[in-house]
């Protein structure tokens, strides 16, 4: 698959950039690599202290922002549901490697945890909420490294690489496993760059959800890791979207679709002892 065409698949269109709810936008979380941080805050209804989660956008680990609407259309039912949402930029490719991008994740749980009292935040009670390249870091920043101030209590992923074995894409993308590419190899750096790598029973609760037409993440990724984390002893669910296409933008078209967007909220609710209304900011279906 050559790289323009793996880019088309797994960035998003134009349409698709903005979420609904009102935000705090451009919020400094850190500096590295000589650029700023920043992610957006989306305020949560109802009073504190208010759940955590933190959306980690998609676009192919080249492109992509914090207002990509696959993913930032989370917070429109998040949000009225009590809890306060962040959605964060990171480093990209080609410039800065995978982990690069998994440490500013690990940087926004830091700057998160140390600014709870600004935004009156239940730093017991953090999720990680990514789709397709931020589907694999939010799967690989909560197994790996989760740990001290960096750590979370739950992970939604969606429609993310768990298992680099088996995707097609090494010629394009070797440059983001770099140093343990030179040092290691492609075998060794593949498999330690690989989220089902990390799985162990310590691990958060991880919510699966993806669709069984992806034409640029196969649905396997999503099925060998819960498996995987199920055989570690770790509490591991998974949402299939029939005829479900990579990115979230024509599920609400899709006949029968499963409503993922409640269950993702009941989901969090229920593993983060919350209890938030469920049901407003959810997209209404096409007949």
């Amino acid at each position: 698959m050559r790289l323009a065409r793996l880019l088309s698949l797994l960035t998003l269109p134009a349409g698709m950039l903005l979420a609904h709810a009102k935000s705090e936008d451009g919020i400094v979380y850190g500096e590295a690599g000589g650029q700023q941080l920043t992610m957006d805050y989306y305020p949560p209804a109802g009073n504190g202290a208010h759940p955590v989660v933190i959306i980690i956008h998609g676009g192919g680990f080249v492109g992509g922002t914090s207002k990509n609407g696959s993913e930032a259309y989370c917070a429109d039912f998040l949000a009225p549901a009590g809890y306060a949402v962040f959605s964060i930029n990171y480093r990209l490719a080609p410039k800065f490697t995978l982990r690069d991008m998994v440490d500013d994740v690990h940087q926004s749980v830091r700057f998160i945890r140390q600014n709870a009292a600004k935004w009156n935040l239940d730093i017991g009670h953090i999720a990680l909420l990514g789709g397709s390249a931020g589907g694999y870091l939010s799967n690989m920043a909560g197994l790996s490294g989760n740990t001290g101030d960096a750590a979370v209590q739950a992970v939604v992923t969606l429609f993310g690489i768990s298992n680099w074995a088996g995707m097609p894409y090494r010629e394009q993308l070797e440059p983001m496993f770099e140093p343990l590419l030179s040092q290691k190899g492609w075998r060794a750096a593949s498999i330690e760059e690989s989220p089902i790598t990390h799985v162990s029973a310590s691990a958060p609760p991880l919510l699966l959800i993806h669709g069984d037409k992806d034409e640029a993440v196969p649905l396997d990724q999503s099925i060998s890791l819960q498996k995987a984390l199920q055989a570690a002893g770790a509490h591991a669910d998974l949402i299939v979207i029939p005829n479900g296409p990579h990115a979230t933008g024509s599920w609400y078209r899709i006949p029968g679709v499963p409503d993922w967007e409640r269950q993702t909220a009941e989901w969090l609710n229920r593993v983060l002892h919350h209890e938030g209304p469920v049901g407003e900011g959810i997209r209404a279906r096409t007949p």
